[in-house]
This record gives C-alpha cells, sequence and structure tokens, in this order.
C-alpha cells in the first residue's frame, strides 16, 4: 500500500543575529491565495508556482521581522517534499501510527548556507526518520540574509498512515523509564546532551517499537541509536488495543 505523502504545514521564526540590534517586531504572514502564488515575492513574473496542495495541507508563517524574506525560504524548503516523503517511506512503512510535527533549528551564513541545522523539536516517534529529514534539511540552500546571520525555525507536520496514537501523560511512562536512567545517561558523550526528550510508540501488550530522541541542542553521533535501544528494551503498561504515544524530558 503507498504511504501517502506528508501534509506540511510550515511555522517559520526568522531572526536577525545582528550585535546592537533593535528589538523584534512580530509579524504574522497569512497563507497565500493561488494569485499571490502567482505573483511570487517580488512583484515580479516568472517566479516558481508551488507544487499544488494535497486536501489537508496548509502553510501557515509566522515569525518576527529578520533579515530573510519569508516567502523565498518557504519555496527553498517546498522542493524538498519528495526527498521528505523518501525518507517516510523507507523507515516508516506499515508503522501506521507514526506521524506528528518535527522543528528545524537553522542558522543560516551570510552566504545562505546553514551553519547548523539540528531537530529542536519531534513527535515523530522514530529517531530514523528523524535523522533521515535532518539530513534533507543540511541540504538546503537559502537566499542570503541581509545584514548578518540568520535563525530559522522550520515545523514540518506528517500526517500518520491511518491510525491516531492516544497521547500519554508523561507519568505514565515515568516508572518504566526510571529503571533504565543508569543506562540512558550511559549513552550520553561527554556529559551531553545535558538535557533530552523522548518520544515513543507503546504497542499493545507493552512492548516499544520505535523511538525518537530531541534537545535543544545538536545530539552526540550515537546517543539517539543507544537511547533507542534502551528504551525498545522495556515493557510498559498495556494500552488495551490501541497504541500510545509517550513523551518524556530528561
Amino acid at each position: 500500500m503507498r504511504v501517502p505523502s506528508c501534509v506540511i504545514a510550515v511555522s517559520l521564526v526568522v531572526a536577525a543575529l545582528v550585535a546592537g540590534g533593535c528589538g523584534p517586531k512580530e509579524e504574522t504572514h497569512k497563507p497565500r491565495s493561488g494569485n499571490d502564488s502567482a505573483a511570487g515575492t517580488n512583484g515580479g513574473g516568472g517566479a516558481e508556482v508551488p507544487p499544488p496542495r494535497r486536501p489537508g495541507d496548509g502553510i501557515q508563517i509566522s515569525g518576527i521581522k529578520g533579515t530573510i524574506d519569508a516567502r523565498a525560504v518557504e519555496r527553498a524548503l517546498g522542493k524538498k517534499t519528495r526527498a521528505v516523503e523518501a525518507c517516510r517511506n523507507k523507515h516508516i512503512g506499515s508503522l501506521s501510527y507514526v506521524g506528528g510535527e518535527i522543528t528545524f533549528f537553522f542558522e543560516i551564513g551570510m552566504d545562505g548556507v546553514p551553519t547548523k541545522v539540528f531537530v529542536e523539536k519531534s513527535q515523530l516517534g522514530h529517531w530514523q526518520m528523524e535523522a533521515c529529514i535532518l539530513g534533507v534539511a543540511k541540504s538546503l540552500r537559502f537566499v542570503k540574509p541581509k545584514g548578518g546571520k540568520a535563525e530559522v525555525r522550520y515545523t514540518m507536520a506528517l500526517a500518520n498512515n491511518g491510525t491516531d496514537a492516544k497521547d500519554w501523560d508523561a507519568d505514565k511512562a515515568k516508572p518504566t523509564l526510571r529503571k533504565k536512567r543508569g543506562a540512558l545517561r550511559a549513552c550520553r558523550k561527554g556529559g551531553q546532551p545535558k538535557g533530552f526528550t523522548l518520544t515513543f510508540y507503546v504497542l499493545p501488550g507493552g512492548s516499544v517499537k520505535t523511538v525518537g530522541v530531541t534537545s535543544s541542542k545538536p545530539l552526540p553521533a550515537g546517543f539517539a541509536a543507544c537511547v533507542a535501544k534502551v528504551v525498545r528494551a522495556l515493557t510498559f503498561d498495556d494500552p488495551l488495543g490501541s497504541v500510545a504515544r509517550a513523551t518524556y524530558e530528561y
């Protein structure tokens, strides 16, 4: 069965990184109509027209006045839709419950090339999928910022393939996770990351199939795989015939 394309809801937060700058002014850009898209960002003809959206797709951009044109950033991200879908097909396959939002942090240099990219937040609960999309994100090239480096936070929402997982409170997973605190700490590299967030799915019977890991800083190499191995070996309370998604912060 074909895995459907991702439903993309984009949220961009753009900020200039210029010393001594004035306080940011918040701006909200509403989703554009088809006529707006065809008009381009500079009012001239010949602008690239985004691909037609599927039912349920939506784009919403909100953020802080910065140095990068939001529509140009949107176009750069939109060009990678097929690559993201390829990641989905490769890693998710028949796991119909995997879905949710994933947020990337970009620091963009003056040449438009990202100098830092990492997954800041994710509801996907699948570290291989997150790593694959991160690889796509690192390949992006943006327009050149004006006035200094820029920060961009980009949130993409990927629809599941038909199975909605029920969200568990952290307290439901805490007693079982506490048994492996030592093993989870041992996954750290040089004490990093100091804090991280786990998202995983508990299947009927209490087993865990996939695990995702994020942090407010880039994760050390091998950390996510190590943590996933520890969590997948655990057995949690039975969600009684359904799939549960648990999120726990360390």
